[in-house]
């Protein structure tokens, strides 16, 4: 999957001669906690919440809210903006996007097609890209299963779920460093009782999560 898939497209932003008063009370507005920086759709930079506050007189300070917001309306985002950006394109992979966002400690990254701002993604679009893919929201359960790592496991653990007439809605496999496999499988159904005992029988350990999503 592909980052132009997932990423926001409607944007708020903002221009660098935007006042930080009106940039401040955008975030308030439509409550979002930044805003890219452009200049006729070219990404300039970005400013957030923690620019702002960062700017901002000391909480300590004496200056009545007036003052304040006259100092805020004086300054500009292009002042204060970041300009040194991470940035993705709509052609790089989700998991690509993820791994920047954990790697250099970011709430999203904008998506650019040259200097061109065309979206933005986020945490929270990586995450519902997680939920989906885990398969949650649907009405099912969960089965955790330890497998050798030999090839042709998951066919047959494949095989006994459809031995008992039941769809897996989603599978995980991570490959564990001992070189077994944990597998994480959600099935349409809520009861799987008897599918954990005939992943017994066949030799698996099992850990099993009754749930039902509404």
């Amino acid at each position: 999957m592909f980052v132009g898939r997932r990423m926001t497209r409607n944007l708020i932003t903002v221009t660098g001669d935007t006042s930080i008063l009106k940039v401040k009370n955008l975030l308030k507005e439509h409550n979002i906690d930044q805003v890219p920086v452009v200049d006729d759709g070219r990404l300039i930079g970005i400013i957030s919440d923690k620019d702002i506050r960062k700017h901002s007189a000391s909480p300590a300070s004496t200056l009545s809210v007036h003052e304040l917001n006259y100092l805020l309306s004086e300054m500009t985002a292009a002042e204060i903006m970041t300009k040194n950006l991470i940035t993705v394109s709509p052609a790089t992979y989700i998991e690509e996007a993820a791994l920047l966002i954990n790697e250099k400690r970011v709430n999203s990254l904008p998506v650019v097609v040259g200097d061109e701002l065309v979206g933005i993604i986020t945490t929270c679009d990586l995450l519902n890209v997680l939920l989906e893919f885990m398969g949650v929201g649907y009405p099912s359960s969960r089965v955790e299963l330890m497998l050798s790592g030999d090839a042709g496991e998951l066919e047959r653990i494949a095989g006994i779920v459809t031995a008992r007439d039941l769809s897996i809605i989603s599978i995980v496999s991570n490959m564990n460093q001992d070189g077994t496999r944990t597998v994480i499988i959600r099935l349409n159904t809520d009861d799987i009782e008897d599918l954990c005992e005939d992943f017994k029988r066949m030799g698996y350990t099992t850990t099993y999560e009754y749930r039902v999503d509404k």
